[in-house]
């Protein structure tokens, strides 16, 4: 099985470990991996060499999806070659994009905390209390804040917007959202048919949203929770994905936002095992489905 990982080299990314373990995971499932960060030179006159890859596991960050960057192009070209994406480019899209995967989810009827585009409102959309505001677009649960009404909610985004004037990164769109109170925020590594373990992130009572990289429980997933995940990855074309799901303290689950390139823990083999074989599983099944 010869592997392309479509994944940056850039200095402010590389030292996450990411590409190594990445590399190490699917070359101790049988793989030769083949690192790619922007496309060869040559491709616009050869295009990319025939049957060279089989697969090819495309790692693009938010920011360039948002520009159409190195990586995107990269995985456009060798989904457009006929190399099978574990996510296909319209999932790295919808996934990068927070009121895209809203949209989707919400085609499907997968549950969800309702969410409105800020530029479409002209009156609170709830009855009463505070909504969520976040950009469609960043990751690292960063610019969320609460707010009470439209004029805050107004102000936060043209702090948004006077920033990204300034060179700051990108929002895309203000998104306000319902506010789940005292949730448990657990993310999953899941694909249409299977998930991983349960991974409960660490987050302060009365916070708004989690911190850190340490999981106090891990747990195998209830049946319904496994069953979210999937459906939530498979609602946005996805091969493997990690998603976060919410758990109200009633039980009640709900899909918070899906990561094509999502971080795991880069010092446990057994989890790398698990995302590189999931990532082969979800190739072949994609890859058996094509061929029927």
């Amino acid at each position: 099985m010869r592997a392309a990982l479509v994944i940056t080299d850039e200095d402010f990314y590389e030292p996450t470990g990411y590409a190594q373990a990445w590399v190490r995971a699917l070359e101790a499932e049988g793989c030769e991996v083949e690192r790619l960060a922007r496309v060869p030179r040559d491709w616009g006159a050869t295009g990319p060499p025939a049957g060279r890859y089989d697969l090819a596991l495309a790692h693009v960050l938010v920011e360039e999806v948002a520009a159409f960057g190195a990586t995107l192009q990269v995985a456009a070209v060798l989904e457009g070659s006929g190399v099978p994406l574990v996510n296909p480019v319209a999932a790295l899209v919808a996934s990068a994009d927070k009121l895209v995967t809203h949209a989707v989810w919400a085609a499907h009827g997968v549950p969800q905390p309702a969410a409105w585009d800020l530029a479409g409102l002209d009156a609170w959309p709830v009855p009463e209390g505070p909504m969520v505001i976040k950009p469609s677009l960043g990751d690292g649960a960063r610019h969320i804040e609460l707010v009470p009404d439209l004029d805050a909610a107004r102000a936060v985004e043209r702090s948004w917007r006077a920033d990204e004037a300034a060179g700051g990164e990108r929002r895309g769109a203000a998104l306000l959202q319902e506010w789940v109170r005292e949730p448990a925020c657990v993310r999953l590594f899941a694909t249409p048919h299977r998930t991983s373990l349960a991974h409960e992130k660490s987050r302060a009572e009365g916070a708004l949203v989690t911190h850190g990289t340490v999981y106090p429980r891990v747990y195998p997933p209830p049946p319904a929770m496994a069953d979210l995940a999937q459906r939530m990855v498979a609602a946005l074309g996805g091969g493997l994905m990690g998603v976060d799901v919410l758990v109200e303290p009633g039980g009640r689950l709900l899909a918070l936002e899906a990561n094509a390139p999502f971080g795991f823990d880069v010092t446990d083999p057994e989890q790398g095992r698990w995302v590189a074989r999931a990532a082969l599983d979800a190739v072949r099944a994609r890859s058996a489905a094509a061929a029927r």
